[in-house]
């Protein structure tokens, strides 16, 4: 009997050894990972799990995770880089600029540019993204205008409302809805994207509402709005030929109103031939 109890006894301290020996293994750490909402919370703990965490928690007001994990089977730079793949910028690593676009519009937390000094990860197969600070450097990618189609489909609109043709006008339209809808948010630069976020729906409604009209009055409010967006993404955006802002004091029930044109000609598209040299130029965009 006192031989079991014994063996017992000692089982019990080998168990006991064994798992402190255990509990020394696994490190507690944090970290600081830009993000905003629930989604990101979710996204940024999976993706620290996915890197062999046991445990993480991150919290939206701190900006802090906190995760525990193993030293045998990962590390802590490990599972910040993987965060970061998921797009979210952290202390340790830059999110690739398209991973980062591509995130929900919620999750679209405000960059810190002093990650831009840090090193930016590559995709998870291995294939490396431009850093932000190469991008800054250049300004934009000069071999790409993800707003071309979208412009010249604009000023196709406007020259429909400046003939009168409401027909043609609710025809391009519809091309505009269309062009607005495929663009490449991943292809735009910093300054441009950060106006599309803003100005995209509203530009995507008021190209709708024309492309679904044939009422020239009707068509005309939505341009008001419509160019008035425009002019505010021009100013950031990479175009390929200067575009100039244009105003009619009398357009909009006297209270005036904008448009964007490839020439410094007036041609006001809110009255066609009643008025048609009524307006001035305000403003020459040149990026």
């Amino acid at each position: 009997m006192n031989i079991l109890k014994s063996s017992l006894g000692i089982l019990s301290l080998c168990l006991a050894l064994s798992g402190q020996a255990q509990n020394k293994t696994i490190q507690n750490s944090s970290a600081i990972v830009n993000g905003n909402c629930g989604m990101c919370k979710k996204t940024i703990e999976k993706a620290a799990i996915a890197a062999k965490a046991s445990n993480a928690n991150w919290d939206a007001d701190s900006k802090q995770i906190t995760f525990q994990y193993d030293p045998t089977k990962t590390s802590e730079e490990a599972i910040l880089k993987k965060i970061a793949q998921a797009g979210y910028d952290n202390q340790g690593f830059r999110a690739p600029d398209d991973v980062y676009t591509k995130l929900h519009e919620c999750c679209l937390y405000d960059r810190d540019h002093e990650t831009a000094s840090k090193e930016t990860v590559h995709h998870p197969q291995g294939q490396a993204t431009e850093g932000h600070a190469k991008h800054a450097a250049s300004g934009h990618n000069s071999e790409s205008k993800p707003l071309d189609a979208s412009f010249e489909a604009y000023i196709q609109v406007k020259n429909a409302l400046t003939a009168s043709d409401a027909t043609a006008a609710a025809n391009h339209a519809k091309t505009l809805q269309q062009q607005l809808e495929k663009v490449e948010m991943a292809k735009l630069g910093e300054k441009e994207h950060q106006v599309w976020m803003q100005v995209y729906k509203g530009l995507i409604k008021d190209a709708k509402a024309m492309a679904n009209s044939k009422d020239l009055e009707k068509q005309r409010q939505s341009f008001t709005a419509l160019s008035k967006q425009f002019i505010s993404l021009a100013k950031s955006a990479q175009i390929q030929q200067p575009l100039y802002v244009l105003h009619c004091p009398m357009a909009n029930g006297n209270s005036g109103a904008y448009w964007l044109s490839k020439e410094e000609a007036i041609k006001n598209p809110y009255f066609g031939s009643k008025m048609m040299n009524c307006g001035e130029l305000k403003e020459k965009i040149q990026n």
